[in-house]
């Protein structure tokens, strides 16, 4: 099965020549021929994460420097806190955009306007909500520090329809650039508060704040300014708000619950362990979410690509397999540099407190091989026809995850909430294909395989040369990616 390339490329082309003699008319014909492509649209996502991770690690170094593990535990748990108390405000309206709008880009401004507005209604009772309950959960807490906090969750949410837009009608890059924005600003405020011996949790957060809204500006404005209105037709899911709402329900009940797959450890360490154990895990986490970038980016630069063509089982399944193949051929080399990039840098940039993280990280990082192998099929189930099914798989994980975490951290602590992660992504990727149909038992095998290398590597033994043979099937997925991209060409 291959995979043909529309030749609006070669309309481009044209457009470009007749129109030298405008440089404008010229970039805007670029910019209206743009569709989502899965390669592309993966690189500049993953590489502007690369760049907003490694400045986000830098902010990480410094608020660890600049805080008591105690407070900056505390920092941890708020911002986890709101965002998860927010993320229903999101009601699965961006991800509707991203699905819908690449087979109607001409109506993306008339699509992104309208959910923005419906994310405008459904903050007012979060926002006095989450005000309320924060006030009584941490009352000796500034109320600087959840205010700040709280702009935080409250700016990320409000930026994701124009985001979703964006990558929907190919403008990834756009996207890219605005994170890199946001952190780079951030990262800068650190270093300024801790060059002034700042150490109060509450004046980092308002530089997150600060940010955060910065970016949000920048993604609406220029949102605007690249959204089309050309008289496209949107499904009839979009007639009225009352069925928009309905058919991003599923999508909905999933974010409320999906924050928990990254932060319910912490939130069950901080119940059932301490603050200190709450920070040691975020530093492992940290490097562990550095990893995620490229999963992240390759589910997002995925989801329009699969979406545009939803109704055409040939072409969908033909795109899955080509995403099936890049996470093989990625696997490997994602396992060998995660464990040498942390365990080197680990001990040089974070205090002797902190030298356990390595450890967990090497566990965490079975679970990123679960995480990568899974996206074609996690992808599939959210822009199918019955994304139900995505909201049962994320609520198993959850579930999983939480029972493993309540079981294991009061006997092994900070390794039982790593080991209940791995648990809780690797149901993300048994169940993901179970729910696609899906019989695939190579993939069975690597996971398992990473598993074992993980263990080996977080106990220092050479056992882990084992994962050296996840190579074998890379190569194979590397040769057959390069035969689709010669096939292509001729095309």
């Amino acid at each position: 099965m291959t995979v043909r390339i529309s030749s609006s490329s070669h309309s481009q082309v044209t457009i470009s020549h007749r129109r030298r003699h405008c440089a404008f008319n010229h970039c805007l014909a670029g910019l209206l021929m743009r569709r989502p492509k899965l390669g592309r649209d993966t690189l500049w996502l993953a590489s502007s994460d690369g760049f907003a991770i490694i400045l986000g690690l830098i902010g990480q170094i410094i608020l660890a420097k600049a805080l008591l593990q105690s407070d900056y535990g505390l920092l941890v748990v708020i911002l986890d806190a709101f965002a998860t108390m927010y993320i229903l405000i999101d009601a699965g309206l961006p991800t509707i955009i991203a699905r819908d709008v690449p087979r109607s880009p001409g109506a993306s401004r008339k699509a992104v306007r309208r959910v923005l507005k419906l994310q405008a209604l459904i903050a007012i009772p979060f926002l006095i909500g989450s005000g309320i309950l924060a006030t009584l959960v941490w009352e000796e807490a500034p109320p600087g520090l959840l205010f700040a906090c709280s702009l935080v969750a409250f700016g990320h949410i409000m930026s994701y329809p124009h985001k979703a837009m964006l990558r929907a009608i190919g403008e990834a890059r756009i996207e890219s650039l605005l994170k890199l924005i946001e952190r780079a600003i951030t990262t800068g405020f650190y270093w300024l508060f801790l060059s002034n011996n700042y150490d109060s949790p509450e004046i980092y957060a308002c530089g997150f704040s600060i940010g955060v809204f910065i970016s949000l500006i920048a993604t609406l404005w220029i949102g605007e300014r690249l959204s089309r209105d050309e008289g496209d037709t949107l499904p009839d899911s979009w007639n009225s708000s009352k069925s928009l709402l309905i058919s991003a329900l599923p999508f909905a009940v999933t974010l409320g619950i999906l924050p928990y797959v990254t932060k319910l450890e912490k939130f069950l360490l901080a119940g059932l362990a301490t603050y200190d154990d709450v920070s040691l895990y975020h530093v492992a986490q940290l490097a562990w979410i550095a990893g995620l970038m490229l999963p992240q980016a390759m589910r997002a630069a995925l989801l329009p690509y699969l979406g545009e063509v939803r109704d055409k089982p040939r072409k969908f399944s033909s795109r899955m397999l080509k995403a099936h193949h890049w996470t093989i051929a990625i696997l490997p080399v994602g396992i060998i540099s995660g464990h040498v990039i942390v365990s080197f840098s680990i001990p040089r940039v974070f205090d002797s407190g902190y030298a356990q993280a390595v450890e967990i990280f090497d566990i965490l990082l079975a679970g990123w091989a679960m995480t990568l192998l899974s996206i074609p099929w996690y992808v599939a189930l959210q822009a199918g026809k019955n994304p139900w099914r995505f909201t049962g798989l994320i609520s198993l994980v959850i579930f999983a995850a939480g029972l493993s975490g309540w079981i294991l951290i009061p006997i092994t602590g900070v390794q039982g909430a790593a080991w209940a992660s791995v648990i809780g992504c690797s149901v993300m990727l048994s169940f993901s294909k179970l729910l696609c149909g899906d019989s695939d038992r190579l993939t069975d095998l690597l996971g398992l395989l990473c598993v074992a290398t993980c263990y080996f590597l977080s106990i220092n033994s050479n056992l882990a040369l084992v994962g050296l043979i996840t190579l074998i099937p890379a190569k194979n997925s590397i040769d057959f990616l390069l035969a689709q991209a010669e096939i292509s060409e001729e095309e």
